[in-house]
């Protein structure tokens, strides 16, 4: 068996809530780990989780617990006991593999009834090591490597590097949030962002067959299963046709206005279906100023059609800051695959870069909008249930 150190960074930062935070965490890990659980084992501790892996999981389990949100780093660890001569051979061992250049050696005194402290253990190790070895030397300012040694009230821990995780907090702590899908770049990254800050996502899309293809909505579910690394145990992906709505938004006196308006019937439509789902927000993928719908008088003609708040993790990102984290996370290939979503399909030749509550309302006052919202809410939603990456379920409403 190996063993892995899995650090919980911000959540002993909680106080009171602390508890709640780490066990939500250790849920989610459980979760993602279900179907190796015949391969780990987990022993909580205050400020850390130490999982017990068969070596051929080791990899697997690594590269799984680096996506878990609230997760800061791990470390792959050699556990001995807290006997003075055992340390100096475990980390003996260590030191001889490796690669030639300068070492330091890092103790800590966590289980303060060691009876050694922890800069004569550090001086005993490293002499040690330089006594047994001939291809180190050490260097405490800039060494090529390094040997860690925590010891800790069940044993002493010895590693020698730190992997880091995507860090945040639980998925799941913070409720749970709809996010409004389009398939372009910028609302996945939204979507993983707010997952980032403990938040459970759903998510809406709004297509409009014929128009929209099926390789479109494809490209959607696509999106949806590559974040659901990220995501709750199980999330709902509600796709909304919007073909009638946008035959009326067809109507609109002043063109230019036609995407400021389809947005608030997005928001609109993204509030009643939150209230039945309980969702406590919406997500979307806007960044101020990237287009002519994200300027803050755009932002607030589609704020006020909103009872939820309206989180956008993009706000301040530019569109190379938020292509970086879209490859990072993997969505990126799959956003720019050439298939429109409803918005780039419609966009007038000349939208309004600063668009007025009193004009927007005056514009919507001529559709029959109020009808088809109820009706597209009702009639014209489909639900689809991911669950360890996969669609279990289709299910109307």
């Amino acid at each position: 068996m190996k063993s892995i150190l899995v650090r919980y960074g911000e959540l002993t930062l909680k106080g009171n809530n602390r508890s709640v935070f780490i066990t939500k965490l250790i849920q989610n890990i459980k979760f993602k780990l279900k179907h190796l659980k015949d391969f780990v084992e987990y022993k909580k501790d205050y400020n850390s989780l130490t999982i017990k892996v068969n070596a051929e999981k080791l990899d697997e389990v690594t590269a799984i617990l680096t996506c878990v949100f609230g997760i800061y780093s791990i470390s792959i660890v050699e556990i001995a006991p807290k006997e003075t001569e055992t340390i100096l051979e475990k980390t003996l061992a260590i030191a001889q593999k490796l690669p030639t250049g300068t070492f330091k050696v890092e103790v800590e005194r966590k289980d303060k009834s060691f009876a050694i402290a922890s800069n004569d253990l550090k001086i005993q190790i490293a002499g040690n090591i330089l006594r047994n070895t001939e291809h180190l030397k050490v260097d405490v300012h800039k060494p090529l490597s390094k040997i860690n040694v925590v010891i800790k009230s069940d044993g002493v821990y010895i590693f020698t590097s730190r992997i880091n995780a995507v860090k945040g907090l639980p998925v799941g702590v913070s409720g749970k949030g709809l996010s409004l899908l389009s398939g372009g770049i910028d609302s996945p990254v939204a979507s993983y962002l707010a997952m980032k800050r403990g938040m459970q996502v759903d998510f809406l899309h709004f297509m409009t067959p014929p128009h929209t293809t099926p390789e479109a909505l494809n490209k959607v579910f696509e999106l949806a299963k590559t974040l659901e690394k990220y995501n709750q145990s199980s999330f709902a992906l509600y796709v909304c046709d919007f073909a009638m709505i946008l035959r009326e938004l067809m109507h609109i006196k002043d063109e230019s206005y036609r995407i400021t308006i389809m947005r608030r019937i997005f928001i609109r439509i993204a509030n009643q279906l939150a209230e039945k789902i309980k969702a406590k927000a919406l997500i979307t993928g806007e960044s101020l100023g990237q287009v002519a719908s994200q300027t803050i008088e755009s932002i607030n003609v589609i704020n006020v059609t909103s009872k939820l708040p309206i989180l956008r993790p993009l706000i301040t990102y530019d569109k190379e800051e938020i292509i970086t984290i879209a490859q990072k996370i993997n969505t990126y290939e799959t956003s720019v695959l050439p298939f429109d979503d409803v918005c780039s399909l419609y966009v007038p030749k000349n939208p309004v870069t600063k668009p007025k509550i009193a004009i927007a309302e005056i514009q919507e006052q001529d559709l029959l909008l109020s009808e088809l919202i109820d009706y597209t809410i009702n009639k014209s939603i489909k639900k689809y249930i991911f669950k360890e990456g996969e669609l279990v379920e289709k299910a109307e409403g």
